[in-house]
């Protein structure tokens, strides 16, 4: 593969446990707020062109990249320039992602900037067929061998785990608390973003301990998804799911919604990790159970999904690359 960097910041953490997991070649770079911040990012950029690299690709575009992608390519009309898209057109309803999103549409069309990478295929084949020039990259991420760890399910109450990374309408999450109080003999575990979800389980008298996360990084979610038995993550729309794949390749079984493009409608293992019913406690209630009382066949189906997934992710990632 050609030589290239991926750059990315701090805006969205979640973001950068998957892409630069899937990116080795990788190196954070500041939001463009200031112009300190930009002649720190041209400072990074100009060492990688020197040393050889041939192609930038950005984790998204953040605030200021417009500014420093159209300074690059004018000085280095040789290099190519291409950015992952870290947002989605539900995610539009934010005036920061529009923005930005928009400054990324203009650039490309100006063929600054060579290709933009979707990972969803919907989103994908909807910007191409609107004449942009894009890619379709399948997001992934494999967890090393040795951090794996063996969890037992307890004698008495099951550990579910939810843990959004994001307090935000579109990650659902008082329709995932919910699911507590569906269960029996269940205590939760849950990130704890705001006092108004430790007040509605108050109410809800459902049995929980705060867990929270200090930092949004690799570590932290595989040490507080360890402690549980199922994890929930069933948010209304989603790009990235760190907290899926982390769960998953630790073993544990891991509820999404209806929001990626991981499974084939024949894909055994879609049936018990993937629900269509977001805002419904209930059914999610019972597709949990359901997901315990299966573990040992969900761990050796999503070995068989993920081994092929993996190669399928790859083959995406080489083609943006070389393009």
């Amino acid at each position: 593969m050609e030589q290239y960097v991926l750059l990315y910041g701090d805006k969205k953490p979640e973001d950068n446990i998957c892409i630069t997991n899937m990116f080795q070649n990788a190196e954070p770079i500041h939001l463009g707020w200031t112009d300190l911040d930009f002649n720190y990012n041209k400072k990074i950029i100009e060492k990688h062109i020197k040393e050889g690299t041939k192609q930038l690709i950005f984790s998204g575009l953040e605030i200021g990249w417009d500014k420093l992608i159209k300074d690059i390519k004018e000085k280095n009309p040789e290099i190519k320039i291409k950015v992952i898209c870290n947002t989605q057109d539900s995610l539009l309803y934010y005036e920061y992602e529009r923005e930005n999103f928009f400054k990324l549409l203009a650039l490309s069309k100006e063929g600054i900037i060579q290709d933009i990478a979707f990972l969803r295929k919907s989103q994908y084949e909807t910007y191409q067929n609107l004449g942009y020039q894009c890619s379709y990259l399948k997001e992934n991420y494999q967890l090393k061998e040795e951090k794996k760890v063996t969890i037992k399910l307890p004698d008495k109450k099951v550990d579910l785990g939810i843990y959004p990374l994001n307090y935000t309408w579109d990650k659902n999450i008082f329709n995932q608390l919910c699911i507590a109080k569906m269960m029996e003999n269940c205590h939760l575990n849950y990130h704890n973003l705001d006092e108004r979800m430790e007040d509605f389980l108050t109410t809800m008298e459902i049995d929980s301990s705060p867990d929270k996360i200090e930092k949004i990084e690799e570590k932290e979610l595989i040490s507080k998804l360890s402690k549980n038995d199922v994890v929930v993550a069933t948010s209304f729309t989603e790009y990235v799911h760190p907290v899926f794949f982390i769960s998953m390749e630790l073993g544990i079984p891991c509820l999404i919604g209806n929001n990626s493009d991981f499974f084939e409608e024949n894909d055994e293992l879609k049936k018990y990790v993937v629900t269509n019913a977001e805002d419904n406690a209930i059914i999610n209630a019972k597709m949990v159970k359901t997901m315990i009382e299966n573990k040992e066949k969900i761990q050796k189906l999503y070995k068989i999904w993920k081994e092929n997934y993996n190669h399928q992710a790859q083959k995406t990632m080489q083609d943006f690359i070389n393009q």
